[in-house]
């Protein structure tokens, strides 16, 4: 869809050269604001997918956090009693509930950023959608009223702005669809591919083991 939009600018801008007419401007540039605006109304479209994911998300680490602090509740009760078994399986659980807990953890903070970012980036594509339609309702007015020279050089300024805008929304549209597929991203995959590989398996099991047994001891105080 953008690079059609893209390129119905560069036709509009060819034909407005060509035809020099009054017509030509509410013609060529209310095709691309109706375009536009529909991009906007897509992008807001995309905009509550990625609100909607993020929430999901902050579930689903609730979900896990809470899972965490029952194996490990599960643990400390298994060895109470000297079921060692039990407490070691207790324990490899907890360790891969607080994997996926950190990988969670991430996904909400780059949720939350892109979010922001994408909401300033909507509302400054509103304002300037604003301007081009003001720009193309004072080009009409003064089409029959100015030259051929001056003409080009305003529709040029109001297809060149229109076409900026497209490029951003096509970024907009592109990095909250990144955003999204991060968040939708298989947790069993990125543990396998970024915790396991960016690490040695005894750091990683190490630094589980330490990160565990801070969390029993808070989870002592607090009890």
């Amino acid at each position: 869809m953008f690079e059609s939009l893209r390129e119905a600018f560069r036709e509009a801008t060819e034909n407005f050269k060509k035809e020099l007419n009054r017509d030509a401007v509410p013609e060529a540039a209310d095709k691309l604001l109706r375009a536009m605006n529909q991009e906007l109304v897509d992008s807001r479209l995309r905009l509550g997918e990625l609100s909607d994911q993020l929430e999901r998300t902050r579930t689903e680490l609730e979900s896990e956090d809470g899972e965490l602090r029952t194996c490990l509740r599960r643990e400390e009760l298994a060895r109470r009693i000297g079921d060692d078994e039990t407490a070691r399986v207790a324990s490899e659980f907890a360790a891969r509930h607080l994997r996926r807990r950190d990988v969670l953890e991430e996904k909400v903070a780059v949720l939350e950023k892109e979010l922001a970012d994408r909401r300033d980036e909507m509302q400054a594509m509103t304002e300037q959608l604003k301007e081009a339609r003001t720009r193309r309702d004072s080009l009409t007015a003064t089409a029959g009223r100015t030259g051929a020279r001056d003409r080009i050089e305003e529709a040029d300024d109001l297809f060149a702005r229109m076409d900026e805008m497209a490029e951003r929304i096509s970024d907009f549209d592109a990095r909250a669809q990144a955003a999204q597929e991060f968040g939708e991203m298989n947790l069993d995959g990125v543990e396998a591919s970024t915790w396991d590989r960016e690490r040695s398996e005894k750091a990683a099991r190490d630094d589980v083991d330490a990160r565990l047994e801070e969390l029993k001891r808070r989870m002592g105080r607090d009890g």
